[in-house]
């Protein structure tokens, strides 16, 4: 079976199957991900937590 690769503009989702996305694509995505903000491990847990006890209040 042979597999067939198509080349988009990066204006889809990647997350849906059958809209394949080029590794060139796939590389500059996570490095523009990895440019942003990221929380600590401890920051993390603040804020899940502050979720949880702002979903047990209501």
């Amino acid at each position: 079976m042979k597999t067939k690769i198509i080349k988009t503009k990066g204006t889809g989702n990647w997350a849906l199957p059958g809209d394949p996305i080029t590794l060139d694509e796939f590389k500059a995505g996570i490095k523009e991900v990895e440019k942003g903000s990221f929380y600590t491990i401890a920051e993390s847990k603040k804020i899940i937590d502050g979720w949880r006890k702002k979903r047990n209040s209501l």
